[in-house]
């Protein structure tokens, strides 16, 4: 599995994005991110605009570290690269070329070399879905950020499309410690944000939102002890 979550504080950006966009500033956002801005393309610009999250590992000193993700869409007869660490910027790769991910790849990592080494870059690929009927419930007036990140995921993404808001404790250093996460479907994966871990995609059987005992195994896996899960 590939975690997605590298992020930094964001330089200003080069280029305004075509509306009024705010992003939510969550740890571990880029992937996140992509999908809420992605699904905001949509709804204002139309179904038929071209987007896609490019995704990437990463290699540093020899040793994998977190991958990233940023959104690219096609506009105003140009590609467009969106990063939360370098907000827009223009493409220089032509329209005709926007399913060359290689190409496309290549400008959207160039800020990164000499740091890591991108590897495997991928496209991912979402479906129209529809708002969440009952979205769930944020936490309030909580402390701990990784409460507060996961249910500000949760809130965003459930404008439109199902997610779980999930609540649950796990043991670390000998201490039973509250977590969430915040579960959704994107390109044919259930995905599973929390603010440490960021953006674990899974390959499931039953792709939803509503089976706890397969978010419960999920999130072992990133997690391991987790009990008393939750969904809010």
């Amino acid at each position: 599995m590939l975690a997605t979550g590298v992020s930094a504080a964001p330089p200003k950006a080069k280029t305004a994005l075509p509306f009024p966009y705010a992003r939510m500033g969550v740890a571990n956002g880029c992937f996140v991110e992509s999908v809420a801005l992605g699904d905001a393309l949509r709804a204002r610009l139309g179904g038929e605009t071209w987007y896609r999250i490019l995704q990437w590992g990463a290699k540093e000193d020899e040793e994998a570290v977190a991958g990233h993700a940023v959104l690219v869409f096609q506009h105003l007869g140009k590609l467009w690269n969106y990063d939360i660490n370098y907000g827009l910027n223009a493409l220089e790769t032509p329209v005709e070329n926007r399913d060359n991910v290689d190409a496309v790849a290549k400008e959207a990592t160039a800020p990164y070399m000499g740091k890591i080494t991108p590897r495997f870059p991928l496209y991912r690929e979402d479906f129209a879905q529809a708002a969440d009927p009952k979205p769930p419930a944020e936490f309030t007036g909580v402390e701990e950020s990784e409460l507060r990140d996961a249910g500000l995921v949760a809130g965003r993404l459930a404008k439109h499309r199902p997610v779980a808001l999930l609540e649950f404790t796990y043991p670390k250093d000998g201490v039973t410690r509250r977590g969430a996460a915040a579960a959704f479907v994107h390109s044919g994966r259930l995905c599973v944000y929390t603010a440490t871990n960021g953006t674990v995609p899974f390959r499931v059987r039953a792709l939803n939102v509503d089976n706890l005992r397969q978010l419960q195994e999920l999130l072992r896996r990133i997690y391991p002890g987790v009990s008393a899960l939750t969904a809010r």
